[in-house]
């Protein structure tokens, strides 16, 4: 009886710990989102969240910590399985660009490569999620190459940098609108290349 005890409390502390956790990183996140890189410190999220400052220094001890964790659940569109090259190349695509020219996908790249020329920390980050934001596409093409649709390109990572890199390009670097029938071209050429 002392066990069954002792779990549901252990059950009720954990669930309590999730749901603060949680809390802070919701609000870190809408700060980092509505007011920038900077807005992100333990008083202002301590303020935002409304949990207690020492809370949050124990879970996470340093800001680039808080930030980890924060933007650790952004995340690129996920790679769609149709069953046709074409289209869930088409549909990730789109996804990607509507992730960088409307959600906050941008402006989280935008400030990581902003810091990760004078912070490790934040490069590491950009770097983890660049890593995964990369797995989708290279998945879909790895589907693809099993399904024999597609000739296994020389490097997954370079296929993904040549349908994904002008979406990146325009977004991040020229700051402009994706161009219309620029992605369709690009699906276009790299299947004509590919199959």
């Amino acid at each position: 009886m002392c066990h069954k005890i002792y779990s549901a409390s252990m059950e009720k502390t954990d669930r309590r710990i999730i749901r603060t956790r949680e809390k802070v990183l919701q609000s870190a996140e809408c700060l980092f989102v509505q007011k920038g890189i900077s807005s992100v410190t333990h008083l202002a999220v301590s303020e935002h969240s409304g949990v207690g400052r020492k809370t949050i220094y124990r879970h996470w001890p340093t800001v680039n910590a808080l930030l980890s964790d924060t933007l650790a659940n952004a995340s690129f569109p996920p790679s769609p399985d149709t069953g046709n090259l074409s289209e869930d190349l088409m549909e990730h695509l789109e996804a990607l660009r509507q992730a960088l020219e409307v959600g906050p996908l941008g402006y989280i790249l935008h400030a990581l490569n902003e810091r990760a020329h004078t912070d490790p920390d934040m490069k590491e980050i950009r770097d983890r999620l660049t890593r995964n934001g990369c797995k989708g596409i290279i998945d879909l093409l790895k589907r693809s190459v099993k399904r024999g649709e597609l000739t296994p390109p020389e490097n997954y990572t370079e296929a993904a940098a040549r349908l994904e890199g002008p979406i990146f390009y325009y977004a991040l670097v020229r700051n402009q609108a994706v161009p219309n029938g620029l992605i369709s071209a690009s699906v276009a050429h790299f299947v004509k290349q590919h199959t």
